[in-house]
């Protein structure tokens, strides 16, 4: 029988040694299937090695540094597919993040919803979609379309709603109810429809006004009171000034 040659011998050991580091690396504990695979892979190698050894084809230093180079490669070559991966799931996020409506818009769907269910209208995204356009290709106005909403579906709309409420000034809030109340109005809405939509615009706008008078107020008030503790301490310490002269 022919002896390897050392060039084969070479091949045979650095695959053997780079099938037990990937065997190592996919092992599992309480993975029956996983363990017995590295202890194969191991196996093979240190038979492979002993030969070698054995032959005198290599010295153990020389395997050694094969084993080093061989595993800084692998390790290389590992964190390279995982920076790889990590970019790639990365990038799907943003993706992701990207198709995801924003919080502002997610709101202004939300208060639409409100809206539309007061006027009973149905959202756009069911079916009546399709009618309002017969109803708008016809110059027609917009039927009552309605669908009513289940208490639970209202419960958790307005959940969301306060919760961005809670989030966001007053001003931010007002700017995305004006926003959506522009888009409807620009529906062929019927004359009670839109004689609704009006008195409903017309109640945020009074709730913005008082907001505002109430800030000014606030602000008012603050400023009354930064004068009088500033002018009741110049008072204090002017009093306290003489008292301390007149027990000298």
């Amino acid at each position: 029988m022919n002896p390897v040659l050392e060039k084969d011998r070479e091949t045979q050991l650095k695959t053997s040694y780079i099938q037990f580091l990937e065997a190592h690396e996919k092992e599992k504990p309480q993975d029956i299937d996983s363990m017995l695979a590295r202890v194969n892979a191991e196996n093979d190698y240190v038979m492979l090695k002993s030969s070698a050894l054995k032959e005198k084809q290599f010295t153990p230093d020389q395997l050694k540094g094969m084993e080093n180079e061989l595993s800084h490669q692998f390790q290389a070559r590992k964190q390279a597919q995982e920076k790889d991966q990590y970019q790639e799931d990365y990038k799907q996020e943003i993706l992701e993040a990207m198709q995801q409506p924003s919080e502002e818009t997610q709101y202004k769907q939300l208060f639409k919803q409100s809206l539309l269910t007061q006027l009973g209208i149905s959202d756009e995204n069911d079916s009546s979609k399709e009618a309002k356009k017969e109803a708008e290709a016809e110059k027609s106005p917009v039927e009552k379309q309605f669908k009513q909403e289940t208490p639970q579906e209202k419960e958790l709309r307005l959940a969301k709603m306060k919760e961005f409420e809670q989030k966001h000034s007053f001003d931010k809030v007002y700017k995305l109810k004006k926003e959506v109340l522009q888009e409807l109005k620009e529906l062929n809405l019927t004359d009670p429809q839109r004689e609704k939509l009006t008195k409903l615009e017309k109640a945020l706008d009074t709730e913005k006004k008082d907001h505002d008078k109430q800030k000014k107020e606030e602000k008012s008030q603050n400023g009354f009171t930064k004068f009088f503790a500033r002018n009741n301490g110049a008072f204090s310490s002017k009093k306290r000034d003489q008292t301390q002269e007149m027990e000298r």
